[in-house]
């Protein structure tokens, strides 16, 4: 079940390792998704949200020309897939300032909506391993297919999740329901390496089990790019946040004033 992108291919098999290249590589697409792509798109759509592809990042098709600009390994692309509009325009990523160039648009967060992650130099040389956006798109495509399964669970418990966006900001991949996150990274500020998370918004957070460390961050839980064994454990992970926050928010409601009894329960 894909939710946020044009993913094909498997994405619940072993994750590879990281290549060397793959922090430097991910920090310079992430400053062209923070301070260009969602630039495009906000100034024709007036949203900034991207989705993950099969070969690196991109804003969804919008306009009659289904237009969509992104990364794909080295490249940038500018691509339309509407009728009588198809076809691709690329370039190889040079500077950040020739990215929104080649996309024209002023380089910056749209309307000062947040403030900057990335702080790039915008006349700086950027170099990018195709190898590691291929890494990126797979642990996407992983995260994504995990959420799935998280909304396939919340759907059963009649929890309604978000359709998952890919933030500029973070560029993390992540849904919300009920007040509270799930997503994936591939490395921030709070972890430098890629992790999966569950971040409630209420404080404190759910009870667990003496000596349960799944509360394991200031923001909540995350489960660390190294410490995944497989795709059912990281489909566990959400599950499990997902139903602390259930029994949490099922017990505050049922010890409320006015909760009603048993009997008369709400149809």
């Amino acid at each position: 079940m894909t939710l946020s992108s044009d993913i094909t291919g498997p994405a619940t098999g072993p994750l590879p390792a990281l290549p060397a290249t793959f922090a430097a590589s991910v920090d310079a697409v992430h400053a062209i998704g923070e301070h260009v792509l969602c630039a495009v798109r906000h100034a024709a759509v007036g949203r900034v949200g991207l989705r993950p592809t099969v070969d690196g990042v991109a804003t969804p098709p919008y306009g009659e020309s289904l237009r969509s600009v992104g990364v794909e390994g080295d490249e940038l692309v500018d691509r339309s897939e509407g009728d009588g509009h198809a076809g691709d325009r690329r370039a190889r990523i040079t500077t950040v300032r020739a990215a929104a160039e080649f996309f024209g648009v002023a380089p910056g967060i749209p309307g000062a909506l947040w403030t900057p992650v990335t702080e790039p130099d915008l006349d700086a040389p950027i170099n990018v391993d195709p190898a590691a956006i291929a890494v990126l798109a797979q642990w996407y495509a992983f995260i994504d297919a995990a959420l799935g399964a998280l909304h396939e669970h919340a759907g059963r418990h009649a929890t309604l999740l978000d359709p998952l966006t890919l933030w500029p900001e973070g560029f993390d991949l992540a849904t919300t329901g009920a007040s509270v996150n799930y997503g994936g990274s591939p490395g921030d500020q709070f972890v430098t390496t890629p992790y999966l998370y569950v971040g409630p918004v209420d404080r404190p957070f759910p009870p667990t089990p003496a000596g349960d460390p799944f509360w394991n961050e200031p923001f909540g839980a995350s489960l660390r790019y190294d410490d995944i064994t497989s795709f059912d454990q990281a489909v566990a992970f959400f599950t499990r946040g997902f139903d602390l926050t259930a029994a949490a928010r099922a017990a505050s409601a049922a010890s409320a004033p006015d909760a009603p009894d048993k009997a008369g329960g709400r149809a």
